[in-house]
């Protein structure tokens, strides 16, 4: 079917807007944990695809505990999560008497995969604690960037980024994802955080982490494009038409949020509120 991609976009992106920015803080964690646990099922299908095993129920109920913490804000509970699903999950790989030529690989993929997702969604969580602009300012240059490397890539397109990982991906297509994180950048903190007496700061602070943030979402991209190569799996799943699975469409996002967190807690002064 023709313009699926563009269908699909049409029918999510407001409903997300919609919980991010009119509904209160925990609506937006049951959106964030909800689409991860998806998204995190798609990842141990993917390990359990090269014959590896994981422990899914313990992994899920550990990613819960991450967001929840997340939520609350609570650092300690976050460190000893973290220390938790080393233990555990390798605990349980080894006690579900695998072979032993999977033994390393599983507990591996499942810690990282369990870490992986929950990172990225206990940030996106923190970035809604200090409020819905941010998360906005997340996603403006994420989705634009992403529809620019899209477009360009397709349009104009000829010298491959990285022709083994993601044959599809060109340079041109990365410049056009880099030049619309700089516009948009600049544009969404200008219009979330508006300040007259800040004005030009908050343009090139925006148009700064515009450009940071693109770049870190093409390394997510291709990050997770490495791990469905090495799956011989084409997409994570079939959820979402146009799209393939949700770790698909969380792939940039999952990378980009923890950085922009990190970011705006050491920027002198972070953007306007």
């Amino acid at each position: 079917m023709r313009f699926q991609r563009e269908i699909t976009a049409a029918v999510l992106i407001p409903a997300v807007l919609a919980v991010l920015v009119a509904a209160p803080p925990w609506a937006w964690t049951l959106l964030v944990a909800l689409a991860a646990t998806v998204a995190l099922l798609e990842f141990y299908r993917l390990i359990e695809a090269t014959g590896w095993i994981v422990p899914k129920p313990a992994g899920v109920g550990l990613f819960i505990a991450f967001v929840a913490a997340a939520h609350l804000a609570s650092l300690l509970a976050l460190v000893v999560l973290t220390g938790v699903t080393l233990l555990l999950l390798p605990t349980l790989v080894m006690f579900a008497s695998p072979r032993e030529a999977v033994l390393l690989g599983s507990s591996a993929s499942s810690v990282f995969a369990t870490l992986y997702v929950s990172l990225g969604a206990g940030a996106m969580v923190g970035l809604r604690a200090i409020g819905w602009r941010p998360v906005v300012f997340l996603l403006a240059i994420v989705w634009a960037g992403d529809s620019a490397a899209y477009y360009v890539g397709r349009r104009w397109g000829k010298r491959k980024l990285a022709p083994v990982v993601s044959p599809k991906k060109t340079w041109e297509g990365f410049w056009g994802q880099m030049g619309a994180g700089l516009a948009f950048g600049a544009a969404a903190a200008l219009v979330l955080f508006p300040s007259a007496s800040s004005a030009p700061r908050t343009l090139l602070l925006g148009a700064a982490l515009g450009l940071i943030v693109s770049v870190v979402a093409v390394v997510g991209d291709l990050l997770e494009s490495t791990f469905k190569r090495s799956c011989a799996v084409k997409d994570s799943g079939g959820l979402l038409p146009g799209h393939g699975g949700l770790l698909d469409r969380l792939d940039s996002l999952l990378y980009a949020s923890p950085v922009l967190l990190g970011a705006l807690a050491c920027v002198p002064g972070g953007l306007p509120q």
